[in-house]
């Protein structure tokens, strides 16, 4: 199968948006549940995941990391055309404290109506950067189903 320009598209924005070098290795490491491991320090990389489960009109995001957690969501037909970038302001991101759960509804999620109802949820943790901001540490996703 030959790939499309969206598949294109879509590649180079994730892979711009993860610092990608064209090859195949994952950029942070993960164990056998693809949870990343605790390798400690301000710039490291935390254990646990962002689980999403599907409601009645709505994903649900559950934040299982030992860090607070920035996040999207968007139609998974609509990520290719999505120009975005994960928020890093210290305010006004959309954040899951540490175990917290929280609704999001489809009428919230660009890209999802009737037909379309997969989901991709992109979270990251905010560390320092070099200037004295904020910057992801990596950007992660899960794909899911808005429930019926």
């Amino acid at each position: 199968m030959r790939p499309t320009f969206s598949h294109l598209l879509s590649t180079l924005a994730l892979c711009a948006l993860a610092a990608c070098d064209g090859g195949t290795e994952a950029l942070t490491p993960t164990d056998s549940t693809g949870a990343t491991p605790n390798i400690g320090g301000t710039g490291g990389i935390w254990a646990g995941n962002v689980a999403v489960e599907s409601a009645p009109g709505a994903v649900v995001l559950g934040n299982n990391t030992t860090r607070p957690v920035g996040y999207t969501v968007y139609g998974r037909e609509w990520v290719a055309a999505a120009l975005w970038a994960p928020c890093t302001q210290r305010t006004g991101c959309p954040t899951l404290a540490v175990g917290e759960r929280k609704t999001v509804r489809a009428a919230d999620i660009p890209g999802i109506d009737a037909s379309r109802r997969e989901v991709v949820v992109y979270w990251w943790h905010l560390i320092d950067d070099r200037n004295g901001g904020l910057k992801p540490d990596s950007v992660r996703s899960v794909v899911a189903r808005v429930g019926s």
